[in-house]
């Protein structure tokens, strides 16, 4: 493998998410419960966070190679800079350095890391393979990415055995349960050679736009509803600020794919409106952090 195929391996852009959610989980469940937040631990949390992220990746790549040179060519494996056996080598090292990082954490935080690596295992590799799979390819990745960050984050801090870490984790899950479907739009061509039944290979690009919008909006709304039930600490001032903002962006993430789904698919790349809900998801883990340090 060539030293400048890592990089394209384990995407860095993409280890921001799973990075600030868990600093962010930690320091919410550091406000909500007066327990003080462990930089050591914390940093440990940080780095399984990171390189489980990576092994995800480094899987990814290595069982997509055969759509990848459809969908991605310039990708390392189809661009002949790395090979599948490289990627799935280096995924399974990351993944148990990462694991070994999350029991020094916390045996609750090692829980949910666990998860996290089976979900992101049987999205990628035969024989489950979900990802051809059209629900199953979304809840496997709106499990570790959207709900169990949070929680994660939260674990890191303190047990996670209340309802507000799973209730910030249900908003998480459900905007990414539906933001995912954004990612396959580009790949059309590739998905359905390979018989990956994604949303726009299933319904097209317009019914899968209009699947998507309402799920870039509303979960954010579940932020000041929890607040009015008791669920979420903060004032429900606070939690209805930080929820019509991002709810806003989404609205304008949503208005960029409605306005010409066709365009979804006919894109080399992904859509814009990808990177801006990726931006909305890092801004809901900040977002919250804040509101919690500040608005208790």
């Amino acid at each position: 493998m060539r030293a400048a195929a890592l990089p394209a391996l384990v995407r860095p852009f993409t280890l921001l998410a799973p990075a600030v959610g868990a600093g962010a989980g930690a320091l919410v469940a550091e406000a909500a419960t007066g327990v003080l937040l462990r930089p050591l631990t914390l940093a440990l949390g940080l780095a399984s966070a990171l390189l489980v992220t990576c092994a995800s990746n480094a899987w990814n790549q290595a069982y997509d190679v055969a759509l990848d040179r459809i969908n991605k060519p310039s990708r390392p494996i189809p661009a002949g800079h790395a090979s599948e056996r490289d990627a799935i080598v280096l995924g399974h090292v990351c993944a148990l350095l990462g694991l070994f990082a999350a029991y020094m954490t916390g045996p609750w935080f090692f829980a949910c890391v666990s998860a996290g690596v089976f979900a992101t295992w049987i999205y990628s590799a035969p024989p489950l393979r979900t990802k051809r799979r059209t629900w199953g390819a979304l809840l496997t990745i709106s499990i570790p990415r959207g709900l169990l960050v949070p929680v994660a984050g939260w674990s890191i801090v303190v047990a996670p055995t209340g309802a507000e870490p799973w209730m910030l984790g249900l908003v998480g899950g459900l905007f990414v349960f539906g933001a995912a479907v954004t990612k396959d739009f580009a790949d059309v061509e590739g998905d359905r050679q390979g018989a990956c039944q994604t949303l726009p290979v299933v319904w097209g690009a317009q019914r899968a736009a209009r699947f998507t919008a309402p799920f870039l909006v509303i979960p954010f709304l579940l932020y000041p509803l929890g607040g009015l039930l008791g669920l979420l600490s903060p004032s429900v001032l606070w939690l209805a600020g930080l929820g019509g903002v991002l709810a806003i962006v989404g609205g304008v993430s949503a208005w960029l794919l409605l306005r010409d789904p066709a365009d979804l698919a006919r894109r080399g790349g992904n859509h814009p409106a990808w990177a801006l809900m990726y931006i909305l998801l890092l801004g809901a883990h900040a977002g919250t952090a804040l509101v919690y340090q500040l608005g208790l």
